[in-house]
């Protein structure tokens, strides 16, 4: 063995380590800020992802029965009599210092509001399936009840409440009025407004408040708009979002007798 080589063996030195030490923290550190940034945009597209399908799935519920108000199945029943629109197949109601609204529709058929199968009621004339379904905000959820007239024309009997979505924080509801006769919206009022005169709405238009399931989603505290219009700061750091539609009501015609006096 050569013992000059092995005089000139040698490790490396304490300064060497510490250099090499710090590089490796600066690279631990940057991967470890890489990965928190990739979990965040993850966290923030999920929870964006969560409110819009369950903006959009609140939103289908309330539209697919207020477009139903009014259906009267005609065909299947000829010989039951139904006047024109009287409103009785739509009603609402106000929530008081600015508290949620809700809305009830009710139309024939033997479905309610969930997709299941309703029972059939007699008629005047025949049988035929109806269903009053009512949406409404409690406990931060979206619900539904459905009704079945099981001692015509005007007894309700409550069949199920089912929630529908989560993290919904407000609904409101204003109302079409037709001021001319010619089935167009000339004014949107809301249901204490209306008062009396249902037979004047035309169009309904519904406003969902949807927020996300989890904290610290954005940056810092920022303002956002609610169902009236109106700015407001919350002191959390969640994602919030309004799901806006504007339903015409096509059953005006021939509609089912009333259910409510």
């Amino acid at each position: 063995m050569n013992i000059n080589l092995i005089g000139r063996q040698r490790g490396f030195t304490l300064v060497e380590i510490m250099v090499a030490l710090v590089i490796s923290l600066f690279l631990v550190a940057g991967l470890i800020q890489i990965l928190i940034s990739s979990r965040q945009v993850y966290r923030v597209q999920d929870g964006l992802a969560r409110v819009q399908e369950n903006g959009r799935f609140g939103m289908d519920f309330i539209t697919r029965s207020v477009r139903e108000a009014g259906y009267a199945a005609i065909s299947d029943n000829p010989a039951i009599g139904y006047g024109k629109f009287n409103g009785t197949a739509l009603r609402g109601t106000e929530g008081t210092s600015g508290l949620p609204d809700s809305v009830t529709a009710s139309f024939d058929t033997d479905i309610d509001c969930l997709g299941d199968d309703t029972l059939t009621i007699l008629v005047p004339g025949g049988s035929v399936g109806r269903t009053v379904n009512q949406f409404f905000l409690e406990d931060g959820s979206l619900k539904c009840k459905t009704f079945k007239p099981t001692d015509y024309p005007d007894t309700l009997t409550l069949l199920q409440t089912q929630p529908l979505i989560d993290n919904v924080e407000d609904i409101q509801i204003l109302y079409g009025i037709d001021l001319s006769g010619d089935q167009a919206a000339n004014q949107y009022v809301n249901a204490t407004d209306i008062g009396n005169n249902w037979d004047n709405v035309v169009s309904v238009r519904v406003c969902l408040l949807v927020r996300s399931v989890e904290d610290n989603l954005v940056n810092e505290v920022s303002p956002y708009q609610d169902c009236n219009g109106s700015s407001k700061t919350p002191n959390d750091r969640l994602v919030r979002r309004i799901f806006t539609s504007t339903i015409n009501l096509r059953n005006r015609i021939n509609v089912s007798p009333a259910f409510w006096n």
